[in-house]
């Protein structure tokens, strides 16, 4: 099992935010987390038309209806985690703040779609670049001690801080594409489907999704044609012979 100052040594030996991720996911899953996320907030995440979250263990469909029904507006969980410093497990939400119906709507999908109970990690960064870290652990999994968690929040606070001087001199075009979602789109413009991209850098077909759907949001399409042309046009991507 790797240590905490392990962890610490290969996080600043992490490339890029893929490579952050999966040294993340291997120090949670040893810890025996079975499902991960992790969400960055701007200062004014209020105002965010998709949130930065990245996610593993966690159902497909869940992940699709928070972004499309926008659920991580109201996630109660979370919004109590930004007003708080101390981790919880997620089965106190409800005795921790008198919930909007909307709230306790959330929190049944939640418990239909995720089986077992886990703990948010409040995490705290430059410019009110805060953020969040859920691990979820199986049915009848032992509650951790105070000082596990804090163990688990301090190692998540050193990733989050990691993300954020990686995101903030990351050079960015005039479309705000980052280096990685370039690079993705030019594979979509070879005609590369998500999973053969995920081959080609090394990284998830779910990370792939999360880029192409930013890659699609900053340049204001909904299709990969449209994407390819408009990327030629602005010359983000080279013509392909």
């Amino acid at each position: 099992m790797v240590s905490c100052e392990e962890f610490i040594v290969r996080l600043r030996e992490a490339p890029d935010t893929d490579a952050l991720w999966k040294t993340t996911l291997d120090f949670f899953h040893e810890r025996g987390a079975t499902r991960v996320s992790y969400r960055h907030f701007l200062s004014d995440y209020e105002s965010e038309l998709e949130p930065t979250i990245y996610h593993d263990g966690f159902p497909e469909r869940l992940a699709t209806r928070f972004i499309e029904e926008e659920l991580f507006r109201n996630n109660p969980i979370a919004l109590i985690a930004l007003a708080t410093t101390e981790p919880f497990y997620w089965s106190d939400t409800e005795r921790m703040a008198e919930l909007s119906e909307e709230a306790l709507r959330i929190l049944d999908i939640l418990r239909e779609e995720v089986s077992g109970d886990g703990v948010i990690l409040q995490l705290f960064g430059p410019d009110c670049r805060n953020g969040t870290v859920n691990l979820g652990f199986p049915e009848g999994a032992p509650r951790l001690s105070p000082d596990a968690l804090r163990e688990l929040q301090l190692v998540a606070q050193a990733a989050h801080l990691c993300y954020c001087n990686m995101v903030s001199t990351t050079p960015q075009t005039p479309l705000g594409m980052t280096a990685r979602e370039l690079e993705v789109l030019e594979w979509i413009a070879r005609g590369k489907s998500n999973s053969v991209i995920a081959d080609i850098l090394g990284i998830s077909v779910h990370t792939v999704d999360t880029h192409v759907r930013r890659i699609f949001r900053k340049l204001g399409v909904n299709d990969r044609t449209t994407a390819a042309v408009k990327g030629l046009g602005a010359g983000l991507v080279q013509a392909v012979a």
